[in-house]
């Protein structure tokens, strides 16, 4: 049993590197269940069942589809509360109310609280992740928002967010593709079934359009809790947002009417919505500006979420990219298939880097850049390596391309997202 002592006041430097300290060294499919948590909750007085809940899983777009939904909702004038994962930039965004992450100092002051209690129960020992949920309940519950609008982690059943039981919670279902087959299942509905696992009895459950078997699987939840399903339309609006956040929206947009209908809320304007459709988190297709380069930050990480930028590029007539890529390793990565999808875009070249991480799992690792670079020379990509990824970023900026794609894991977006900010400041 790991004996965690007290120690000083936390500083935000230092934050992530205390909580992670509570984290298993490796992380397997049995670590994923619930009982540590329901029994952390428990021991807090169940912060999450004081809240109205809207429930976000799926696997593509569930952080920018959370990001609308609060947008949507801050519009109607609620007090809004938002936990997404991972962050980009600072552990604060694992926190947000009224649209922005809770300042350091309000976050600090809560945390240093929150682990002031639970010192107290060392035998719990909370992941991570789970540290940061329950203290986004708990924060939610200490400040009184209107609504929280919860991203799930991984999968949904056995997530650590799922521990609500609210009748009134709202259950959000983007769309579903293979993820995570080590820790979920290998197939459509065994991974649909999972991420249906939120559903609780009674509750409305809103869904994106879907594959046929994971309809089914998330249909046959629905049923046995005897819930409410909407499935949203897949028709995109003429806008110039790419199609993928199209959806997003539309999905977000079907929920925040339903909540105002059943509460009583201000209905928006159209002025609100455009404003709300514009409203999107860092690393989703965000754009940069640094003399005549374009560098775009996308977190796809698996083959459905690249074939959705592949889609956006195509849709905005981007071609001839210069490609900056490096991939997280886990058990269920099918490199070849992310790199295939890479390919059909005809990139004028790929970097390949590597990192590790500390967020969520200590001592994550990201795919060895020659095991990249080995793949892509089958692909006939051409493609050289840079270790080290701002020395990378260096590296295609003083390349011809004028376009330039940063893609393949969200945490190697927060790594370049400050260095592209400290290069416009």
């Amino acid at each position: 049993m790991i004996v965690h002592m007290p120690q000083k006041q936390l500083t935000i430097n230092d934050a992530e590197t205390r909580l992670l300290s509570y984290s298993p060294i490796k992380m397997t499919g049995e670590s994923y269940k619930l009982d540590r948590m329901r029994e952390l909750m428990r021991r807090l007085n169940n912060p999450q069942n004081n809240l109205k809940i809207i429930h976000v899983a799926g696997t593509s777009g569930k952080t920018s589809t959370s990001y609308y939904i609060r947008s949507l909702l801050e519009a109607t004038g609620a007090k809004v509360g938002l936990t997404a994962s991972p962050h980009i930039v600072s552990i604060t965004e694992r926190i947000q109310i009224g649209g922005k992450p809770l300042a350091d100092d309000i976050f600090l002051e809560y945390l240093n609280r929150f682990l002031g209690i639970i010192e107290a129960w060392p035998e719990i020992e909370p992941t991570y992740f789970e540290l940061l949920v329950a203290l986004a309940y708990w924060v939610f519950r200490e400040e009184s928002v209107d609504y929280a609008v919860v991203e799930v982690g991984l999968g949904g059943m056995l997530d650590a967010t799922n521990v609500i039981s609210r009748d009134d919670k709202i259950c959000v279902i983007t769309p579903i593709g293979l993820d995570h087959t080590n820790i979920l299942g290998d197939s459509i509905s065994a991974i649909a079934a999972q991420k249906a696992g939120i559903i609780g009895p009674h509750q409305a459950v809103f869904s994106a359009p879907q594959l046929e078997l994971a309809a089914n699987a998330i249909r046959k939840r629905v049923e046995l809790q005897t819930g409410e399903l909407h499935i949203t339309s897949d028709k995109i609006q003429h806008t110039d947002l790419p199609s993928f956040q199209q959806l997003n929206f539309m999905l977000a947009r079907s929920v925040v009417e339903y909540v105002i209908t059943r509460d009583g809320l201000e209905k928006l304007t159209d002025i609100q919505l455009q404003k709300s459709a514009y409203d999107t988190p860092p690393g989703r297709f965000e754009k940069f500006q640094i003399g005549s380069k374009v560098i775009i930050l996308d977190g796809a990480h698996n083959p459905q979420k690249l074939a959705a930028l592949i889609d956006t590029l195509q849709q905005k007539e981007i071609t001839g990219a210069a490609w900056l890529t490096g991939f997280i390793e886990a058990p269920e990565q099918k490199i070849e298939d992310c790199l295939a999808i890479i390919a059909s875009s005809q990139p004028a070249y790929c970097t390949f880097t590597q990192f590790s991480v500390g967020q969520d799992i200590k001592g994550r690792k990201s795919v060895a850049a020659a095991d990249l670079q080995r793949e892509a020379a089958r692909l006939k990509l051409q493609s050289d390596i840079i270790t080290n990824p701002e020395q990378a970023l260096a590296h295609v900026l003083n390349k011809p391309a004028t376009t330039i794609i940063v893609t393949g894991s969200l945490y190697l977006v927060s790594l370049l997202r400050p260095v592209l900010l400290r290069h416009l400041g």
